[in-house]
């Protein structure tokens, strides 16, 4: 496809600026390479965790989405329209009831138990419903998560937790530094099962009578699905947060030019996703340097202009 001819060039130029800028004014790459104590430092522990958090984080989200579309048979699903994103948050939140000082891995656990069945209950829900416009599962994801987050927000106030969940909430690379997100080296399983399942996985998207009537397991296939959403969202949400329509609007855009196939789209929506996130990601720290803004603005602000173009181009030519 001709577009990869042009993906391919964009995300090493992106990877390179986003090795490049940052806060510190003393690095540069001659100094790198003539390794000064100071720049080699910065570069090691802060601008390569970085950059491999925002490929590693992007990248899986953006295939949880494509994941949630395909088992869904349903262009608008993603961790953001239905209801996973908040579900994690509320896990996050839970553990702390539990564990007052909670370790990544027990807000993770927490986080993935919480989403994986707040997601299941969605989708069997969704299916009993059976809508007949498909942006409908979005606007009933959305509210649903709404709700979850709702009772989120109630449990953080009450007992004096908002400023955590707060934080939760707001995606930002900015804190990312070596040893801090290796938690991320888990959505890895999310690409090795896409990649070896991405056969059945496509299955899945002729519908449930379909994919039966070849020989898929079609509950066992979905709950792997499922599980592989949950782990992805619940290891970003206790690294980085928050993305906002990621999942929903790349997949999408991919979708146009290399077609509905799970396994010859998802390297592409592997690499759109994280030139995407790059882009928003270094336009947030160029805005007001050397400060910067979280991400999750900047790609709030272009993910739901997108999502409302999708929405409408869908019922348009649909």
């Amino acid at each position: 496809m001709k577009v990869t001819y042009y993906l391919y060039p964009l995300f090493f130029v992106l990877i390179f600026l986003s090795l490049s800028i940052g806060a510190s004014s003393q690095f540069s790459w001659s100094a790198f390479l003539q390794g000064e104590g100071a720049v080699v430092q910065v570069f090691w522990e802060s601008r390569l965790p970085r950059t491999l958090a925002i490929v590693l984080a992007a990248g899986a989200l953006s295939l949880a989405g494509l994941l949630m579309q395909t088992i869904t048979q349903n262009p608008y699903a993603a961790p953001s329209t239905t209801g996973t994103v908040e579900a994690a948050q509320l896990g996050m939140l839970v553990s702390l009831f539990f564990f007052p000082k909670a370790s990544l891995f027990q807000k993770a656990i927490f986080a993935f138990v919480f989403a994986n069945l707040a997601s299941l209950f969605f989708i069997r829900v969704v299916r009993r419903l059976s809508f007949s416009e498909k942006w409908m599962l979005a606007l009933v994801g959305l509210i649903y998560g709404g709700i979850i987050g709702s009772l989120a927000e109630v449990l953080a106030y009450r007992f004096n937790l908002i400023q955590s969940m707060t934080s939760w909430t707001q995606g930002s690379f900015a804190m990312i530094q070596n040893h801090q997100y290796e938690w991320l080296f888990l959505n890895l399983l999310t690409l090795l099962g896409i990649w070896y399942f991405s056969e059945s996985f496509s299955l899945m998207s002729l519908g449930e009578d379909a994919s039966r009537s070849l020989g898929l397991s079609f509950e066992k296939m979905e709950s792997l699905a499922l599980f592989l959403v949950s782990l992805t969202t619940a290891v970003t949400m206790i690294t980085v947060g928050s993305l906002p329509f990621l999942g929903v609007i790349v997949p999408n855009v991919v979708r146009r030019f290399s077609g509905d196939h799970l396994k010859k789209s998802a390297g592409l929506v592997f690499l759109t996703g994280i030139c995407l996130v790059l882009l928003c990601d270094i336009f947030a720290r160029l805005i007001i340097r050397p400060y910067e803004v979280s991400v999750s603005v900047v790609l709030g602000v272009i993910g739901s202009a997108l999502f409302i173009f999708i929405l409408w181009w869908g019922e348009k030519h649909g």
